[in-house]
C-alpha cells in the first residue's frame, strides 16, 4: 500500500466517524468522550524494553514475560504471573536496578480488578509478597519512577463510590515494604495517559482533559498533604488519552479534539486552558484533523504526531508549523520509532510507523516518502524497538517479530505464550 500526502483535515471536533475507528480498538461508542471509557482489557500492546541482552514485556494473556534473542524463545520458567495472566498490559515494564514494575487489569462485568507489580528480576519473584498491589481499576498508561518512589496513574476505585475519576499513586518501591502507597492524588478524571517523568516531576493527564504537573520527590515537606505536590494544571477542554512525551523541559502530547499540544513546563505556575497558549515562550497548538492517542516523539527540533486515520505531521518543535504530512492504512495508536536505516553505503533517518493494517511503515524523516515496509501480517499496536540492527515488532496475534533494518527482511518470530518459534 502507497503512502500518500495528506493536507490535515479541518474537523475538530469528535465526531462519529472518528468514535467507529476506536471500536476496532475496543472501545464502545456511547456518544463524544463517553465513546472510550469503556475499554475492554486487550493484550498486544506491550512493548518490549530490553536489559542484559533479554527482553521483557506483557504477553496477550496478561503475563510479563522473558525473550532471550541468542536462543529465539521465551524462557518459560521465568514469567509473573505464574498462572492466570492479569489481563492485559497496555504499557512496558520499567526496570531499576535488580527489579522491575510493571501493571495490568482484567475485567469482570462492571468489576476491574488491577495489579501493580514489583518483581526479583532474576527470578521474577513478588518483592511485595505473594502478589503486588491490587487496586480495583483499570491501569492503562505507562508507569514512572521519581527517586524510589513508582508512580502509577488509575481510573476511578470501584470500591469508594462517589469518589474521585482517577488518581496518581506514589507506591514505593522497596522490598517487603510494609506499606506500599505512600501518597495518592485525586484527579478529575481516568488517567490512561499514564505518567511521563522529568527529574522530580511528574506529569499525567485524564479524560476530563486536565493535565497535571506533580512534584514526585521524597521531600518530607509533602508528607501532610499530597495534594501540595501539584506545582500546575493545564485544561485543553478534551480527553487526553494517549501518552505524554517530555524533552528539554517541554511536554509534548495529543488529544481527543485533534490537537497536538507543546508546553513549556518551566514558565506554568499556575492554572491555565487552551486559550492561554504562550507562543512567545515556544508553546503551541496544531489541529491534526484526527484523534491523537499516540505519544508524539521528537528528534532534531522535529515533533512527530501519530493520528488515529494514520496520519503522520512533521511539526517544526518551536513554532509547531507543519514541515510534512503523510498517511498510511490503518490506525495508529503506538509512537513510530526512529532507526538509521541503510541506503548503499551510507544510512539515513527514518521512522518505523506500526499500523493496524498488519504493516509496519518505514517513512523518510526528511519528506514523509515510503522508503519500504515490514510486513506483520497483524496489526501492530505496540511500539517497535531497535536491538542489534533488528526491528522487534509485538504483534496483536502475541507474536514477537524481528526484521533486518537494512532489507527489511522477517529473520525470526517466537509465539510469546507458548514459548517457542511460530509457527
Amino acid at each position: 500500500m502507497e503512502i500518500s500526502r495528506s493536507e490535515p483535515k479541518k474537523n475538530s471536533r469528535i465526531n462519529r466517524q472518528q468514535c467507529s475507528l476506536l471500536i476496532a480498538l475496543v472501545f464502545v461508542f456511547v456518544g463524544a468522550v463517553g465513546c472510550i471509557n469503556d475499554l475492554e482489557p486487550q493484550g498486544g500492546w506491550s512493548s518490549p524494553v530490553v536489559e542484559d541482552g533479554k527482553f521483557y514485556l506483557g504477553n496477550r494473556d496478561g503475563n510479563l514475560v522473558r525473550f532471550k534473542p541468542e536462543s529465539d524463545s521465551v524462557d518459560l520458567n521465568w514469567r509473573y504471573p505464574r498462572e492466570d495472566g492479569l489481563g492485559a498490559m497496555y504499557s512496558s515494564p520499567i526496570i531499576v536496578g535488580d527489579h522491575i514494575f510493571g501493571a495490568g487489569y482484567t475485567c469482570r462485568g462492571n468489576k476491574c480488578d488491577g495489579e501493580v507489580f514489583g518483581l526479583d528480576i532474576a527470578g521474577g519473584n513478588s518483592i511485595w509478597g505473594q502478589r503486588g498491589l491490587e487496586l480495583s481499576t483499570k491501569l492503562v498508561g505507562p508507569i514512572g519512577i521519581v527517586d524510589s518512589t513508582l508512580l502509577v496513574g488509575t481510573g476511578a476505585i470501584s470500591e469508594e463510590d462517589g469518589g474521585p475519576d482517577g488518581y496518581l499513586y506514589g507506591i514505593d518501591t522497596s522490598a517487603n515494604s510494609s506499606s506500599l502507597v505512600k501518597w495518592r492524588i485525586p484527579l478529575d478524571g481516568n488517567a490512561w495517559s499514564g505518567v511521563a517523568v522529568d527529574g522530580s516531576s511528574a506529569y499525567v493527564a485524564t479524560m476530563s482533559g486536565t493535565v497535571y504537573a506533580i512534584n514526585a520527590s521524597d521531600e518530607e515537606r509533602f508528607a501532610s498533604d499530597p495534594l501540595s505536590r501539584i506545582q500546575w494544571t493545564f485544561s485543553t477542554g478534551s480527553a487526553i488519552a494517549g501518552p505524554l512525551h517530555v524533552d528539554g523541559g517541554s511536554i509534548f502530547f495529543g488529544d481527543l479534539e485533534n490537537n497536538a499540544y507543546k508546553l513549556r513546563a518551566s514558565v506554568r505556575s499556575s492554572v491555565n486552558s487552551s486559550s492561554d497558549i504562550d507562543r512567545g515562550s515556544g508553546e503551541w497548538k496544531f489541529d491534526t484533523g484526527t484523534w491523537v492517542w499516540a505519544e508524539p516523539i521528537v528528534e532534531g527540533g522535529v515533533v512527530y504526531v501519530s493520528g488515529l486515520d494514520g496520519s503522520i505531521h512533521a511539526l517544526d518543535e518551536g513554532t509547531g508549523s507543519e514541515k510534512w504530512s503523510a498517511s498510511v492504512g490503518g490506525q495508529i495508536v503506538a509512537s513510530p520509532t526512529l532507526f538509521d536505516r541503510k541506503r548503499g553505503d551510507t544510512r539515513e533517518r527514518a521512522l518505523a510507523v506500526p499500523s493496524g493494517d498488519r504493516n509496519v511503515w518505514v517513512i523518510s524523516v526528511i519528506d514523509g516518502r515510503e522508503l519500504g515496509v515490514f510486513v506483520t501480517d497483524e496489526p501492530v499496536k505496540a511500539k517497535p524497538v531497535v536491538y542489534e540492527n533488528l526491528l522487534y515488532v509485538h504483534s496483536m496475534n502475541g507474536e514477537l517479530k524481528w526484521f533486518s533494518l537494512d532489507d527489511a527482511s522477517q529473520r525470526g518470530c517466537v509465539d510469546l505464550k507458548e514459548g517457542g518459534r511460530c509457527g
